[in-house]
């Protein structure tokens, strides 16, 4: 190889290095930022979404139910709350508003025993069920206010009885967030029976039983 060729070669060379090593200088620095953008990402605060998504365990459709016995008596009166335990099995994520609903129980002759109503003091359909004239309506209605409560540590979760905000079978009433409950928690509906109408113009119902749904889902590790 001649002097020439060989100088040619290791100029060459030379230059190809230098290109390597300003490449790799740049995937160094590449590869820096990212670290530091993952460790940014890292720390950023999620959404609780986010925080329930990460949570391990096969998600169940699951409602907690509660009943409660009420009668004419309790018209006005803030009645006992009806509790829901959450399983020790995982935690509970209730998505919707509670759905609540009430069933005339006694006596046993009562027009309307066994029928659904609603406990929203509004016209809506299902409140008429017919009747004897003049008016030809049976009104069985009952209105309340409600507190949502964590049973464990007594925090109200509103700073008064809110209004009936509640889904209904036709119109499940999604929540602003999720709301995560931790396993063996207990959650307290505490009622306020803002109003008790037995006004059945055939039977009327002396006793009734409110039946409250809390809709959402339960996380269960398997």
């Amino acid at each position: 190889m001649s002097r020439d060729l060989a100088e040619y070669v290791r100029k060459g060379l030379s230059a190809l290095t230098g290109k390597v090593n300003t490449l790799a200088a740049q995937l160094a620095a590449t590869d820096a930022k990212n670290q530091l953008l993952e460790k940014i990402m890292a720390s950023a605060p999620r959404s609780i979404t986010q925080e329930i998504d990460k949570i391990q365990g096969r998600r169940i459709m699951y409602n907690l139910n509660g009943v409660q016995d009420f009668s004419i008596a309790d018209d006005g009166r803030r009645g006992q709350p009806i509790n829901f335990l959450v399983s020790q099995d995982g935690p509970f994520v209730m998505t919707h508003f509670p759905m609540a609903a009430w069933i005339p129980t006694q006596p046993t002759t009562a027009t309307n025993r066994g029928l659904w109503r609603p406990v929203c003091p509004y016209p809506l359909p299902t409140q008429a069920s017919g009747g004897a004239a003049p008016n030809n309506l049976n009104e069985d209605i009952i209105s309340i206010s409600y507190e949502l409560i964590d049973g464990g540590s007594q925090r109200n979760f509103q700073n008064l009885p809110t209004p009936p905000v509640l889904s209904t079978p036709m119109n499940m009433v999604p929540l602003p967030v999720p709301t995560l409950w931790t396993p063996n928690s207990t959650i307290q509906f505490h009622p306020t029976y803002n109003r008790i109408l037995f006004n059945n113009q055939i039977v009327a119902p002396t006793q009734g039983q409110l039946v409250v749904a809390l809709p959402g889902y339960r996380i269960v590790n398997m």
